[in-house]
């Protein structure tokens, strides 16, 4: 193993490959004071922190605000982009009752694991019957007629029982 001195960093060689000792130290795939690919912010450069001083944290903003826009490359021009506006949906709770909270003494609620036939019942079975009654469903033997023209053959919907089971 031979040292090999090499732009003011030691290095060691080791057979055909170099082993480098002191790559961190001179901030080679270093993350400190800060990771390039986050923003750095006020926290960050306090003066009690690691590489941090009064000027750099009365230099930086206190929030930082992700921008709503982009950069066109060619002509360096801001363009607006409505959808990278944060939109936030708050539903209008006056008058409601219930609390945030749920307490750990409450009941557990036991239920039997839904089914295909439970989640079409309870979406889909009234809106059908009530097309059935008012006829714009029809059922003719093994087909159904929608009021869209539509036909639908009742064999390839009806489960068998040994499926079901399954």
């Amino acid at each position: 193993m031979q040292s090999v001195k090499r732009s003011s960093k030691l290095a060691f060689q080791c057979g055909s490959r170099l082993l480098c000792t002191s790559a961190n130290v001179y901030g080679r795939r270093s993350r400190e004071p800060w990771d390039k690919r986050f923003p750095v912010r006020k926290e960050d450069v306090e003066p009690h922190k690691k590489g941090g001083s009064e000027e750099m944290a009365k230099a930086l903003p206190e929030d930082i605000v992700a921008p709503t826009g982009v950069y066109h490359k060619l002509t360096g021009e801001y363009i607006h982009v409505p959808e990278m506006v944060p939109e936030f949906v708050v539903p209008d709770l006056t008058g409601f009752e219930l609390k945030p909270y749920v307490s750990y003494r409450a009941k557990e609620i036991k239920q039997a694991p839904l089914t295909p036939k439970d989640i079409f019942n309870s979406v889909y079975a009234e809106n059908i019957e009530d097309n059935y009654r008012k006829g714009t469903v029809k059922v003719e033997g093994e087909r159904i007629k929608l009021s869209d023209g539509r036909v639908l053959n009742v064999k390839d919907f009806v489960i068998d029982k040994n499926d079901e089971a399954q």
